[in-house]
């Protein structure tokens, strides 16, 4: 009976124990949960789902490998549909049975750019040959492209992969308790040999019996039960990202705003420094380009004249992304460098191109803004025309030009707070006219607002606005009796008009970029401006 029992015990130790070694060894899970797919070579570029990274837990990789160099784009899913448009796409949308990934294709245009340095990804990563990016953090709305330079075929393969957690509770006590059996059987076994002689056949007859009991029925039911236990059909998770926002998102995130902020910094510089109109076009638009591109010509003719100051970049002070969901983008920065804040407002004109300065303003020392909404969740764009304000952005400017032109008594300039710019302006309009009666001659001035406009809510009742007002003064010389007088003209005049003396009307112009707070009831402030001198002609 002894004899029997430390059999059936040793060997049920060491099945027991080797179960559980094995699952520390050959049944062990892998270090790496991975799922990849091949893409098909019609397809110019790759599209991951939000959520496909954070399928397990994170660190997460997403790998890509083809040919020339790859880049990994990071965006929330609706830029990267925006920039994909009508080109062609693999969608990875899933996890597939056996260790693959679901893709989806999408026909279209069978090319799309470079992606590479493009202003609408948050981050991005490129390699040749092979490309990873790391992630560890929540789904959200993020989705990634993958291109190279915008050819089919480029991608051969995407690899995503989570680290496993999978862990092997039972295989160290199976071991112990294999062990703690086994010598049990041990122990038995050698009592058992001191039984009798004469009750040898009587029990090993038994031991027989009971070995093919073990042998067909304990040993073997454990080890199915325990197989059994492991094999399940795991159900594969799928991706769970944010909901789709049911309002337009911040168009512009602090990540890309440094990397904007720079790129338009470091290109306007060397811009102004060649006077390159060309080199500007590409990264200034609207009352930005046409401000400077007048400087330069000025600048060429006028060796003293200044350009328009740099743009700062030290520092983003504040990132007064516009919400929207559409294309041409408008967003604001404030930014700082040395003791100079300024107000610079960034447009985009699609998806697949860089943003471009707009408009440049220098803030007024001093100057508090209004309660500005989060950055991750922009401020509301306005029309011209919106109203809720004490005037409407179109008027605001209208309004203001009015007062410059008719002084600081007109009603038009009562509705605005006092402020230095137009002080300078009125009295620089007192001392031309007592020169021109001086030289015997006449002077007057005209403002004329611009119709390019943009306008942003705070986070108040307010609104901030920004547009052009084009300033002339027209110096003529005095005509009697049939004669006329001579002007004497100096610098800038001088090298602008190629004359040092005429008898004809001389015309300076100025361009004004002007920044307002328009509050919902009261006076309008002007909170910053930029005027620099755009030409000179006769006639």
């Amino acid at each position: 009976m002894r004899y029997t029992l430390a059999v059936i015990l040793m060997v049920v130790g060491v099945v027991v124990s080797g179960l559980g070694l094995l699952q520390k060894t050959l049944w062990a899970p892998d270090d790496t949960i991975t799922a990849t797919t091949q893409i098909e070579g019609s397809a110019p570029a790759v599209i991951v789902d939000p959520g496909m990274l954070n399928l397990y837990d994170t660190p997460a990789k997403l790998t890509a490998e083809g040919t020339g160099d790859l880049t990994i784009a990071q965006a929330p899913i609706e830029s990267i549909d925006a920039w994909i448009g009508d080109s062609a796409a693999a969608r990875v949308t899933g996890l597939a049975t056996g260790g693959g990934l679901t893709v989806e294709a999408k026909d279209g245009a069978a090319e799309v750019p470079n992606p590479a340095g493009a202003d609408l990804w948050e981050a991005e990563v490129t390699g040749s040959g092979s490309v990873s990016l790391d992630w560890n953090a929540e789904a959200n709305r993020t989705g990634f492209l993958i291109a190279g330079t915008g050819q089919p075929g480029e991608v051969t393969s995407v690899t995503l992969s989570w680290p496993s957690n999978a862990a092997t509770p039972w295989a160290l006590p199976l071991m112990i308790a294999g062990g703690v059996i086994f010598v049990i059987g041990v122990v038995l076994l050698i009592l058992g040999r001191r039984t009798a002689k004469r009750e040898a056949d009587r029990r090993k007859a038994r031991q027989d019996r009971r070995r093919k009991l073990a042998e067909y029925g304990t040993a073997f039911a454990i080890v199915p039960v325990l197989a059994l236990s492991a094999c399940g059909t795991e159900e594969l998770p799928k991706p769970e990202p944010s909901a789709a926002p049911t309002a337009p998102m911040a168009g512009v995130s602090a990540t890309q705003a440094e990397r904007i902020l720079g790129a338009v910094a470091t290109d306007v510089a060397a811009a102004d420094e060649k006077l390159d109109k060309g080199a500007l076009e590409a990264r200034a638009a609207g009352p930005a380009l046409d401000q400077r591109t007048a400087a330069y010509e000025v600048k060429k003719k006028v060796k003293d004249e200044k350009l328009p100051p740099a743009v700062a970049a030290d520092d983003i002070v504040l990132n007064y992304t516009a919400a929207t969901d559409a294309w041409p983008r408008v967003t604001s920065l404030v930014t700082s460098a040395g003791d100079s804040a300024q107000l610079l407002v960034l447009t985009q004109e699609d998806p697949r191109s860089d943003y471009k300065l707009w408009s440049q303003t220098q803030l007024v020392p001093g100057t508090k803004l209004p309660e500005i909404a989060d950055a991750r969740q922009g401020s509301p764009l306005l029309d011209a025309t919106a109203e809720g304000f004490a005037k409407t952005p179109q008027q605001t400017l209208a309004d203001y030009a009015k007062a410059l032109s008719s002084g600081a008594d007109s009603k038009e300039a009562k509705t605005f707070e006092a402020d230095d710019f137009s002080k300078s302006i009125w009295a620089n309009q007192k001392e031309q006219k007592k020169s021109a009666e001086a030289g015997k001659a006449s002077v007057k001035f005209a403002y004329e607002p611009g119709k390019q406009i943009v306008a942003q809510g705070t986070a108040g009742d307010a609104a901030v606005v920004t547009g052009v007002i084009e300033a002339t003064s027209t110096i003529t010389p005095q005509s009697e009796g049939g004669r006329t007088g001579t002007l004497t003209l100096s610098t800038p005049q001088k090298e602008l008009t190629g004359e040092s003396s005429t008898q004809k009307p001389v015309t300076t112009s100025t361009y004004q970029v002007l920044t307002f707070l328009v509050p919902k009831d009261g006076k309008v402030r002007l909170i910053g401006g930029l005027e620099t001198l755009s030409g000179a002609k006769l006639g």
